[in-house]
């Protein structure tokens, strides 16, 4: 059953509730933000990104399970430079 996330993606100034099913990637979670973030930050889908969960990088192969996300956490993207 999808939960509730609070995402925030680098550069933009608004944080964004993104639901997340527990089996999906990390990387397809961060895709999503940057999707939803995409009205006022340019989506950049084939750069690669760094996820952060209570400071932490998250590995994006991972599911959001086993990343150890609960409902309403709060999760940083970062662009990585190319």
């Amino acid at each position: 059953m999808p939960f509730p996330l609070n995402g925030f993606l680098q550069g933009d100034l608004i944080g964004l509730v993104i639901f997340a099913d527990e089996g999906e990637t990390v990387q397809n979670l961060a895709r999503k933000l940057q999707r939803a973030a995409g009205v006022r930050v340019r989506p950049q889908l084939g750069l690669r990104v760094q996820v952060l969960l209570r400071g932490r990088t998250i590995d994006p192969a991972l599911t959001v399970a086993r990343a150890g996300f609960e409902p309403l956490d709060r999760f940083d993207v970062l662009l990585e430079a190319p």
